[in-house]
């Protein structure tokens, strides 16, 4: 199916863009004197076997060291989120034994008693995966494969100053990269959430772990399932972060073909951060080894993947300068080898760094709220969808958030043309062009999370901002008011920045005499640091705080330990245990 929506009977007047972003630099001083380059980590020992395209391979140089050497087979099964098992042992397993299933521990015994013992990941043959059945996409998009990428905590401009070679070689490939990327909330469940339902959390089933009316995740509307029925093989891969199961109960069944947390389950207790080497192997290695392999084992098959890893990057963007290289090399592996040929390649962030020092300044914050988003496609796309390419390039600069990268996968089964996007659409395919008058309001944005507002400081004496304040403090406080005998109540220590501003037509579009302030604190005692945005309604002289617009902006760590059960309510947290 080619394009719709194309010519126009008359000229589109462009209105002045509504959201302008603000002009954060790359080589911001404060910014830069926190980067630093690692070197990759060194990892010692000789894995006794390793993994060749679903095939079991016995080390060479292990082999000449100690002989010949004899092994068993253990298939590692899930079981839940947060249960795995091991199978009986397949005993006496040679040189080229093809992998039933993608991960597995093999122990392995020499002539001379040398033992080995180590845990595996590669992608298996099954016939599932090999024969399944692909229907008509003439009305979509041609059967094109998506892979998407993502690392935890990593804005645009990080990425720019860590990532090069990576960012080099996709803007050599052609790619296209979103400038004015917006979040919608807080944290990586929210975002990953609306890419794949195109919903906030709370218009979904009520998941959290807490709630005693939760459900599992099998039955939301995520996109993946879609995918499958059209054919498509499908991937949901990450670490021990937990995006759907640290507050939320995950899913009963195993949701996509392929999926990681099980084997990442099994090299490292849950809740606690995988080691830099899994064996001799690093583990960036092991991550994007198996991103590959799927394409290198189904190179024919429609696939849709999402791979995402926080532990390369949540803590510290600076581990993420250790994989350039090794990402870099992967993605022109599987260019060079055609593996792209036919598959949409996106490189993302979630959001940016949300603690710690560099989050408590201005550019901080506004880098938190627009996340590194870019797409690579086949040369042959924009020869057939030409306007919807150039659309994609007018957008790089507009108002974008993950609802409208919903809306684009959603035209990979049905194509919904190109032209101009309805500006009160909360989410628009970036095929069709985002209206230039699109604000934060239109995407559905929360002012808290919005970074195309002009703030202006205020007076921290200012009468109006001291009832916001205590209207932030109670918010916090409500939180955990039913665990006051856990939970300490909060005071406020110290005002270190407070901002306003007046309602505009143009910008949020609410009832007519509102300011918003956006105040950050310390709360006592722990020291907890706070951004909270109160709406002020001057008639009725009313403030009032949304749960979604408070930002907790350094690390609680320990201090809320008493409270593990309840991830909701956490960061407003400090035991009394802890003082």
């Amino acid at each position: 199916m080619g394009e719709t929506g194309v010519h126009t009977a008359a000229i589109r007047v462009q209105p002045k863009q509504a959201c302008i972003h603000p002009p954060i630099k790359i080589d911001d001083p404060l910014m830069m004197s926190y980067y630093k380059k690692l070197p990759p980590p060194v990892c010692e020992g000789e894995d006794w076997v390793y993994v060749d395209n679903g095939t079991l391979r016995f080390s060479k140089s292990v082999l000449k060291n100690y002989g010949n050497f004899t092994c068993d087979h253990y298939i590692l099964y899930r079981i839940n989120e947060r249960e795995i098992a091991w199978g009986s042992p397949y005993v006496n397993i040679q040189d080229g034994y093809r992998i039933p299933t993608d991960f597995f521990k093999v122990k392995c015994q020499s002539e001379d008693n040398h033992t080995y013992d180590g845990i595996h990941a590669g992608v298996a043959y099954t016939h599932d995966r090999a024969n399944r059945p692909e229907v008509d996409l003439s009305q979509g998009l041609d059967g094109l494969s998506v892979a998407i990428m993502g690392y935890d905590s990593m804005s645009r401009l990080s990425w720019l100053r860590r990532m090069p070679k990576t960012r080099g070689l996709f803007a050599e490939l052609g790619a296209i990269e979103l400038e004015g990327y917006n979040v919608i909330g807080d944290g990586t469940t929210i975002a990953l959430l609306a890419l794949l339902t195109g919903r906030y959390e709370w218009e979904l089933p009520d998941s959290r772990i807490n709630s005693p009316v939760a459900v599992p995740m099998d039955d939301y509307p995520l996109i993946w399932y879609d995918m499958k029925k059209a054919g498509y093989l499908t991937s949901w891969a990450e670490g021990l972060s937990g995006s759907f199961t640290w507050k939320l109960l995950g899913f009963n069944q195993q949701p996509t073909d392929f999926l990681t947390r099980p084997f990442f389950y099994a090299i490292k207790p849950w809740k606690e951060y995988i080691e830099p080497c899994t064996g001799s192997q690093r583990t960036s290695q092991v991550w994007l080894n198996y991103f590959r392999d799927i394409f290198l084992m189904y190179r024919n098959k429609r696939k849709f993947l999402l791979h995402f890893f926080s532990e390369f990057s949540h803590d510290n963007n600076n581990k993420m300068t250790e994989i350039d290289d090794e990402l870099k090399d992967s993605i022109r592996i599987l260019y060079d080898g055609g593996y792209l040929d036919n598959t949409l390649f996106i490189l993302m962030g979630d959001h940016g760094a949300r603690y710690g020092k560099l989050r408590s300044t201005w550019q901080g914050k506004m880098e938190e709220r627009l996340p590194y988003f870019s797409f690579l496609f086949p040369k042959w796309f924009e020869e057939k969808y030409p306007k919807a390419i150039q659309n994609l390039r007018t957008n790089t600069h507009r108002l974008t958030t993950p609802f409208d990268i919903h809306e684009t996968l959603k035209d990979f089964l049905r194509f919904g043309g190109t032209g101009v996007g309805n500006v009160s659409n909360r989410g628009i395919s970036l095929f069709k062009e985002i209206p230039s008058e699109r604000t934060c309001v239109h995407a559905q944005i929360a002012s808290h999370w919005c970074a195309c507002l002009a703030w202006e400081k205020v007076s921290h004496e200012d009468k109006n901002l001291q009832m916001a304040l205590g209207s932030a403090l109670d918010t916090i406080n409500n939180f955990t008011s039913g665990f006051r005998q856990i939970c300490a109540e909060l005071a406020v220590e110290e005002i270190t920045e407070a901002v306003k501003l007046k309602s505009s037509r143009a910008l949020l579009q609410k009832i007519k005499d509102v300011t918003l302030y956006q105040i950050t604190f310390h709360t006592t005692p722990g020291h907890g640091h706070f951004e909270v945005t109160v709406t002020h309604d001057v008639e009725r002289n009313k403030m009032e705080v949304a749960g979604s617009e408070i930002s907790r902006i350094n690390k609680y760590g320990s201090d809320a330990d008493c409270i593990l059960f309840n991830g909701d309510i956490r960061q407003f947290c400090y035991c009394r245990s802890s003082t």
